[in-house]
């Protein structure tokens, strides 16, 4: 049988880190808490949990998944309350930008990028492009590029977010400047990709509701444009951010569920 071991600050993220890779749902697996961790005193001493969790024999499952920032929550019944469809929309494609803008915002996300990676003393080179003739976006090159990409990227999307603030200050029109290294947005996106195929299946098979942990707004766009022309599911997303959800339902639901 398919198992790993996981260590995380809580016995949950152990667990949770360990399903994201296997791919799999908390009744596919069986797990072991191997040690819970502990706190430390103010932080000192502290000890990670670990977990080994072990796919069950009758679970098909795809275990080549990336990590990414989802857990799997499966509820009896969807909350009606909140609940706010987000569509797909890139209205960046309607941005119009002269090559002379697009310069000097190449200009100021690269200068300061290699500012920031001196400081980080990340040694790298850095090759920007245009998209769709209205946004940049920035490969960052070099070895050991884990401490760009940080848990769960998030790093990278720091990264990305201050870059967008100082290459479009002053401007009106803004250009959005994507930051990526080692093919790291690709690969995630191509991980949820999975994830949504392999859950609207297990919601149909169900008939029951999934939701997901709380995901960053690029992260469910992925999981709605992925599954918006199935037959067999459809989602929404629901709560408040930070803490906004995707819910997958399957089109024909169990009445019990509803």
């Amino acid at each position: 049988m398919k198992f790993i071991e996981k260590v995380g600050r809580t016995v949950d993220e152990a667990i949770t880190e360990a399903l994201i890779e296997l791919g799999a749902s908390t009744d596919e697996v069986i797990i072991e808490v191997i040690s819970k961790g502990s706190k430390g005193l103010l932080g000192f001493g502290a000890k990670e949990a670990k977990v080994k969790v072990t796919l069950k024999e009758e679970a098909k499952v795809d275990i080549d998944l990336l990590e990414s920032p989802v857990k799997v929550i499966e509820k009896s019944a969807v909350p009606k309350k909140e609940i706010k469809k987000e569509t797909k929309k890139d209205s960046e494609d309607a941005v119009v930008v002269t090559p002379q803008e697009l310069t000097e915002v190449i200009n100021l996300a690269e200068d300061f990028l290699y500012k920031l990676l001196k400081e980080m003393s990340v040694e790298c080179t850095i090759k920007s492009k245009v998209v769709n003739n209205n946004r940049i976006s920035i490969s960052i090159e070099g070895n050991n590029m884990g401490i760009i990409i940080g848990k769960r990227g998030e790093t990278l999307d720091a990264i990305q977010y201050i870059v967008n603030i100082i290459a479009n200050k002053k401007r009106e029109e803004y250009i959005k400047v994507m930051v990526d290294t080692e093919n790291y947005r690709a690969r995630r996106e191509e991980t949820l990709r999975k994830l949504a195929y392999k859950l609207s299946k297990k919601a149909q098979q169900t008939k029951k509701p999934i939701i997901l942990e709380p995901m960053n707004p690029y992260d469910r766009r992925i999981i709605h444009a992925a599954l918006q022309d199935s037959k067999i599911v459809k989602t929404h997303s629901e709560g408040r951010e930070p803490f906004r959800r995707v819910v997958i339902s399957p089109t024909y639901q169990n009445r019990s569920y509803r």
